[in-house]
């Protein structure tokens, strides 16, 4: 935060200067894709070139039937036939391709890292000079680096030409004697790591794209059509809209079909436009939305422990003066010791519960709250209740509509009994949903923008007449929880019987109980259930739901109960923001909320989420670090006792807070904006949750145990972010608490003591892995660097075709007079061709010296006969094991250029290197092999005495192996500086 801006008009939305190392993680997945292509095409064409075998005769490939370069396996070929004119060339474009693309990694390995150092420079409110640097660095990658996949691409696409010339340059007509180069997998990677290039070329048309629809937005006429505010919030309104149709088309099974994009979303998308202020922008990314949340649930759980500490203090400081505090003497015997009481890690409670509150400022206060007790039979009563009927709101989801199942067409929307046969009948109970004393007359399973799935049923057991309302469900559901404004409820008191005057209700839920109220009038239900002649006219009548059923079902009972007076209305977890505060507490007669712990769903309101909204800012503009290094901390697990000291590593205080960077004085202008508009807006009417509210608090924190106590509406003023904000919504879940919840007197509440420093050395520590940030010191990156130059010197050993320089004499199977042989630069698995020099005559078919010989700059692989020999072998397999153990200890060692590594970790890589050094060493055993000693020529029974001496390639191997052991020395050192 803020958005980088690289132009005028160009800008790096939706991520900030700080979130770049996002962009260059994604960046370095895309290049490790292509590094995974790019690698096995450069080791098979450095394999391919130092064997030889990437040359072209006169311009015929290996896989023409023209290629003649050696006449079988088992004689050498010591130059070409240059009496026939031969030309050895190979590939134009291979060379320069493969140049480019080592070039390009390394080029932008060296741009990641650095803008990934860059980008934890400064905090997210202050970049501290990083925007400069990084503006620098995108504009190097847009102008510099960007040409590299039009250069490579372009070459490739020349390469493949290349070769698939004239019948891949064997002529027309002419049968290749190898497999197509084509059908070869180095091919394929080749056309995967073109397309790969080729995607990252759109780029630059989105570049222009973004330039020309900022150039329409800038004219005056467009900006007057489209981007004022009413403009604004018809083009938000639609894209919500089509959001919601799209996911109706996606996910067909959950609903949509009656979302029109017809106004449906025109309150929400008003909300949404004053919640973030449309008129004033503050520069917020999505890494700060995550990161300042999770700081904010810290800094709530900071403010409620603090309230549990500033408790213990008065108590401790109470009974150390000798005077019991009144409300400890109401609750406990005189004798008690509150102070070893808290020292031991709980205190007994008698018939309340202390609770945490917010209080309006910032920090919270601990509250006594009466509990639900099992001497009062009110309480047991009601919460007998509470857990018979939640069964019935659970039913609605899904098991009436199975218990319909083989009544019903699957097409069908509406079931309704006979009402001349209303004796219980087996086929209309809810066996399958645990209430077989329930019977069904009459289910409404529609569900549209305005009218909501919900049931009437008997209750035999209880004796009584129970609606319960399905809640959210399907995106119509949704569409109905955004309608959150206040809506006059004069017109409805009018019509159903109650004083609505001056009295508001959640815009949505009632046009839901509109058409219920409606629909149950139209059918008679509750009129033949009623009537004279029903055996259920003495019944009482309870509504119930869950979430946005649970909301309806409050409504829809004041609606109804003008015609049932003795009514009663059961809502489990409903909405935040249903009635006005006086109505909310005249619903206290028949109403009874449940609310589950940290529920998200009753605390949504627009007052808290705009709390929310200005607390999270605070929070933002609080930290003091990094964001990547804040990232990290609130990832890491935080005790309850570390909350402050960890806090305050990442936070300010609130009081130095800086005021004059940007992003502050934005956030100003939107609070002072915000202030004025909430004055005068539908919005200032407040929504609360109606009637007697029974708060459901987990004690243990493990859901073993809950307190039931009767909570306040202004309880729920603030939205509590925590893991568990949407799980404790579940009504499966609820249904069981309430159906096993035993009522105590007595019950224990959990303390800590206020110095529990012992526990703060077992604090987490948390790792940056910041690239070359070097925390263990300059050693590891020397170490690194001299583990490349090994591993390219031993590559360049193990491959190349100048291992030994071979001297031989010739002592032929005729017994005629022994002779000298044409010397041979010889390899591991190839060896160096030679050619006459200019001006000489040079025939390599005669015996003995035969005019003068140079070493060709080419490579030609050993016949297949000469494979042979243990000690040849070995030293091929120790010089590979060499490479690959190699590369592993290498990237070991780079990681601690970014991480700290332990005493141990640095033991095993001193380990690996010194068994790579061994391998190196041990690949000398070449020196012991037939071709540096006697041997039979397999035609002619010649014999071939011959002496090695070591050669550029043998020297290189020399070198690496005592590079390996001097990286194996500084691991063993680092493992002594390790911690």
């Amino acid at each position: 935060m803020p958005a980088l801006t690289v132009f005028k008009n160009f800008n790096t939305r939706p991520f900030a200067g700080d979130d770049l190392q996002i962009v260059c993680f994604v960046i370095a997945v895309y290049r490790a894709i292509q590094l995974l292509c790019l690698a096995p095409l450069l080791v098979n064409v450095f394999v391919k070139r130092f064997q030889g075998t990437d040359l072209r005769i006169n311009g015929y490939g290996p896989w023409c039937p023209q290629f003649e370069y050696y006449t079988d396996d088992y004689h050498f070929v010591l130059t070409a036939d240059q009496d026939r004119g031969d030309e050895v060339t190979r590939s134009r474009f291979s060379s320069a391709f493969f140049l480019l693309a080592i070039s390009f990694v390394v080029l932008d390995a060296a741009w990641i890292v650095m803008v990934w150092v860059a980008a934890i420079v400064g905090t997210p409110t202050q970049p501290n000079g990083r925007d400069e640097h990084q503006r620098r660095l995108i504009l190097f990658k847009m102008f510099f680096l960007n040409l590299f996949p039009i250069a490579l691409l372009v070459t490739g696409v020349l390469y493949v030409e290349d070769v698939r010339r004239d019948n891949y340059g064997c002529g027309e007509g002419v049968e290749l004697v190898q497999i197509s180069p084509d059908n070869t997998w180095p091919a394929v990677l080749f056309k995967i790591l073109l397309v790969t290039y080729a995607l990252e070329l759109l780029v630059f048309p989105a570049i222009i794209v973004n330039k020309i629809v900022r150039i329409i937005r800038s004219n005056r006429v467009i900006q007057r059509k489209w981007y004022a505010t009413e403009a604004k919030g018809e083009r938000l309104e639609q894209c919500l809209g089509g959001l919601l149709q799209c996911i109706s088309v996606c996910c067909s099974n959950q609903g949509g079909k009656e979302i029109k994009n017809r106004g449906e979303m025109k309150d929400f998308a008003s909300n949404l436009m004053e919640f973030a202020n449309n008129d004033t922008k503050v520069d917020v990314t999505l890494s700060d939305i995550y990161v300042g949340g999770m700081m904010l649930a810290r800094v709530q759980a900071e403010r409620q422990f603090n309230a549990t500490i500033e408790l213990q203090r008065t108590i401790n400081s109470t009974v150390e003066a000798g005077t019991p505090a009144s409300d400890q003497a109401e609750e406990q015997s005189p004798s008690t010791d509150l102070r070893a009481q808290l020292s031991s890690g709980r205190m007994t409670r008698r018939r309340s519960i202390l609770t945490i509150q917010n209080d309006d400022g910032v920090g919270c206060i601990v509250v006594p709250k009466t509990v639900l007790a099992p001497s009062n039979p009110d309480d047991v009563e009601i919460l007998r209740n509470a857990a018979h009927y939640s069964k019935y709101a659970e039913c609605a989801y899904w098991y009436i509509r199975m218990a319909l199942e083989d009544l019903l067409p699957k097409d069908a929307t509406k079931f309704i009994r006979d009402f001349d046969k209303m004796s219980p009948m087996p086929c209309f109970s809810l066996q399958n949903c645990e209430v077989p004393y329930a019977q069904l007359f009459y289910s409404n399973f529609y569900n549209g923008i305005t009218a909501t799935p919900y049931s009437i049923l008997v209750d035999n057991m209880e004796k009584s007449v129970v609606i319960t309302v399905r809640g959210t469900k399907s995106l119509e559901d949704w569409v109905i929880n955004l309608q959150y404004v206040p809506q006059p409820l004069d017109k409805v008191g009018e019509l159903c019987g109650f004083d609505g005057n001056g009295h508001h209700c959640h815009k949505g839920v009632l046009t839901r109980c509109k058409w219920m109220y409606n629909d149950i009038k139209k059918n008679r239900v509750l009129k033949h259930l009623y009537s004279s002649n029903s055996p259920y006219k003495e019944h009482n009548l309870v509504v119930v739901g869950h979430s946005l059923g649970g909301g309806c079902a409050q409504v829809l009972s004041l609606m109804l109960r003008p015609s049932f007076p003795s009514l009663r209305c059961f809502a489990y977890e409903p909405p935040g923001c249903i009635f006005d505060d006086l109505l909310s507490e005249d619903c206290k007669k028949w109403i009874t909320s449940i609310v589950r712990h940290d529920d998200v769903v009753p605390r949504v309101t627009q007052q808290n989420l705009e709390v929310l909204r200005d607390e999270f800012f605070d929070v933002i503009a609080r930290i003091k670090v990094s964001k990547s290094r804040a990232f990290h901390d609130v990832r890491a697990p935080c005790p309850k006792t570390h909350l402050a000291s960890r806090n305050a590593k990442i936070l300010c205080p609130k009081g130095q807070i800086d005021r004059d960077t940007t992003f502050h004085k934005a956030v100003q202008e939107f609070r002072n904006e915000r202030a004025r508009k909430n004055k005068i807006g539908e919005i200032s009417v407040k929504l609360y949750i109606p009637g007697r509210i029974i708060h459901l608090v987990d004690t243990t924190g493990d859901e073993t145990k809950y307190v039931a106590y009767w909570a306040s509406r202004y309880d729920f003023n603030q939205v509590i972010i925590s893991k568990r904000m949407l799980p404790d919504h579940d009504i499966p879940s609820l249904v069981g608490i309430l159906r096993n919840l035993k009522l105590d007197d007595v019950h224990d509440v959990h303390t800590w003591q206020e110095d529990d420093g012992e526990v703060e050395d077992e604090e987490v520590e948390i790792r940056l892995i910041i690239p070359f940030s070097n925390p263990q010191g300059k050693t590891p990156l020397i170490l690194t660097m001299i583990g490349i130059v090994a591993f390219i010197l031993a590559i360049l050993s193990n491959q190349g075709c100048n291992y030994v320089t071979r001297s031989t004499i010739i002592q032929p199977s005729d017994g005629g007079s022994p002779y000298i042989g044409n010397g041979l630069n010889v390899g591991l698995w190839s060896y160096n061709l030679k050619q006459c020099i200019p001006g000489e005559i040079c025939n390599a078919s005669e015996t003995g010296i035969v005019g003068k010989y140079e070493d060709s700059p080419y490579c030609q692989p050993i016949p297949s006969l000469y494979y042979s020999g243990t000690y040849w072998k070995s030293a091929r397999a120790f010089g590979s094991l060499s490479v690959i153990l190699g590369f592993v200890g290498i990237t070991l060692v780079s990681a601690a250029t970014w991480t700290k590594l332990k005493t141990r970790s640095w033991l095993f890589i001193c380990t690996l290197f010194l068994v790579v050094t061994l391998s190196q060493g041990l690949q000398f055993l070449f020196l012991k092999s037939d071709m540096c000693s006697v041997w039979f020529v397999p035609e002619t029974n010649d014999v071939i005495t011959s002496q090695c001496t070591l050669s550029t390639d043998g020297v290189k191997g020399v070198a690496a192996t005592v590079l390996w052991f001097i990286i194996a020395a500084g691991c063993s050192h680092m493992s002594r500086r390790a911690k």
